[in-house]
């Protein structure tokens, strides 16, 4: 399954200079717990951003650059997205957490399974806003309230 998992503010805010606008400790627990023992995508920019591996997950980066290279035994520098996304489209068991930037968000909008959304209570200062969806496709199936954030969770519904 395709899962596209993020954080933004009220205003839809999700970066500034490819970090997160805010630091907020509970949900990044959030995002560790989602996705240890699991595969991530990011995208070249957003992986430099973070700067290392995550650890305890096989990560994929994707970039155009064709001599791109990331010497670690959990990172695997891909080109391809078509064939990222058709893998997962014809092995529904196996999982892919879609991590960010805003442009593989765009790419892959189209293609997800589910949605994990933290709604960031506030506004903040940035430069990347999440793309533009339709959440009319998909179900919602799970709240759970924070202090600081509510995280959302949807499944997108059965086509015809």
């Amino acid at each position: 399954m395709i899962k596209l998992l993020w954080a933004m503010d009220e205003n839809n805010l999700i970066g500034q200079n490819n970090h997160l606008p805010w630091h907020l400790k509970e949900e990044l627990q959030h995002f560790k717990t989602t996705t240890v023992g699991q595969t991530i995508l990011f995208g070249r920019l957003t992986y430099e951003g973070i700067g290392r591996p995550l650890p305890n997950r096989k990560t994929l980066v994707l970039t155009t650059k064709q001599d791109y290279v990331i010497n670690h035994p959990d990172v695997k520098v891909v080109t391809n997205l078509r064939a990222i996304i058709d893998f997962y489209q014809n092995n529904p068991t196996d999982d892919i957490y879609i991590c960010g930037g805003k442009k593989i968000y765009e790419a892959t909008l189209p293609y997800a399974d589910e949605l994990i959304i933290s709604y960031i209570k506030g506004k903040y200062e940035g430069d990347t806003y999440f793309p533009a969806f339709d959440l009319t496709q998909f179900i919602l199936i799970k709240i759970v309230e924070s202090e600081q954030f509510v995280i959302k969770y949807y499944k997108r519904k059965e086509q015809n």
